[in-house]
């Protein structure tokens, strides 16, 4: 599961480079994403490494559970919503336990299960948390077949801050050959525009196995995005100018196909919101805790796209 991955990253580095888009000029400086001036939609997303990343002798799982749970704290980060991949199921019943108190509901998926080498021989697989109730929930199956494990994204209908709204956490296939993770990709943001089309807003955050400038993520940038986007979506680190390509650069634009890398020197982990509802994207990026992950967590932050919309329809 990871070495096929930490390859994919690699090859994404050479290509984030390549990507141009044409978006309006803008003189937007870089983020600056704290947890005082972030816009009040807040998320986290995080690759745990919760089977890989294992070993006691390297790696501290409650220190693994204690950083998941502090994005919840106000004087942390405040998120509303946690998507996380690559979980065991003891690794998400004790976030849980400790997020439920906060008024927190959560659905885990397994994606493999009965493997004594893996999570100790229980469940390995997904998890999203949100804030609220859970009104509906369901499991995003994307598997084309060929994939070595499902690809099962579960998803949770809530209240984010008042406005009723679709959120899943995504773990796209991890293969060095890009066939089955565009095809997962192009059924997944099929999806994601069929639930905005019926007035609901989506949320969808993990690990995307791809680079910006992927046919992947053509999936989920708006057109005007450039390099053959196709979405419906923005990213929360797209207006990071940080991180623009230089085609990005030159071209004075205020959003881009790029960001903070979030796994060996390249970014493969998003947030992507809906972009007829949501607006103002930051993102913030914290440096890799090598007892925790592999990867580094991913924050993001974003407004209602138009005033008056914070709280929204609650009957969608």
């Amino acid at each position: 599961m990871k070495t096929i991955r930490s390859l994919l990253a690699a090859i994404g580095c050479a290509v984030l480079a390549l990507t141009g888009v044409l978006i309006a000029p803008s003189s937007a400086s870089a983020d600056t994403v704290t947890r005082v001036t972030a816009p009040q939609l807040r998320f986290t997303s995080y690759n745990i490494c919760g089977n890989m990343c294992g070993d006691p002798n390297y790696y501290d799982n409650q220190r693994r559970i204690d950083q998941v749970v502090a994005e919840t704290s106000a004087d942390v980060w405040g998120a509303d919503q946690i998507f996380l991949s690559e979980v065991c199921r003891s690794q998400y019943d004790a976030i849980l336990a400790k997020l439920a108190p906060k008024g927190f509901n959560g659905l885990y998926t397994a994606t493999l299960s009965g493997y004594p080498t893996i999570c100790h021989g229980s469940d390995y697989g997904m998890a999203v948390f949100v804030k609220g109730p859970a009104l509906e929930t369901t499991v995003l199956d994307l598997t084309q077949g060929g994939e070595t494990e499902p690809i099962k994204n579960p998803c949770i209908k809530s209240r984010l801050q008042g406005r009723i709204t679709w959120s899943c956490s995504i773990h796209l296939y991890w293969s060095a050959s890009p066939t089955l993770r565009d095809a997962e990709a192009r059924e997944l943001a099929a999806q994601a525009k069929a639930w905005e089309d019926a007035g609901i807003p989506v949320v969808l955050g993990g690990d995307f196995n791809a680079p910006p400038a992927s046919t992947m993520a053509s999936y989920f940038y708006e057109p005007a995005l450039g390099g053959g986007a196709k979405g419906t979506m923005i990213e929360v680190d797209e207006t990071d100018r940080d991180y623009f390509t230089p085609a990005c650069v030159s071209a004075e634009v205020s959003q881009c196909r790029s960001g903070q890398d979030s796994k060996d020197g390249g970014k493969i982990d998003y947030v992507f919101l809906s972009a007829k509802y949501f607006a103002n994207p930051e993102a913030d990026v914290l440096p890799m805790d090598t007892k925790v992950s592999d990867h580094k967590l991913l924050r993001g932050a974003a407004t209602w796209k138009h005033s008056g919309q914070t709280t929204g329809s609650l009957s969608s």
